[in-house]
């Protein structure tokens, strides 16, 4: 059984983890989008 434990509780961390690092990269494109927009309307 700690076996089990063990097993879900490494799934579910690395699961937040991958959810952490997609949040990460979203913000990051999202600042860059809005740099090109601002650059864009600039010309």
């Amino acid at each position: 059984m700690p076996y089990l434990f063990a097993a879900f509780s490494i799934v579910w961390l690395g699961l937040f983890s991958y959810l952490f690092y997609l949040g990460k990269q979203q913000k990051m494109l999202e600042n860059e989008i809005q740099k090109l927009k601002g650059k864009t309307f600039q010309q």
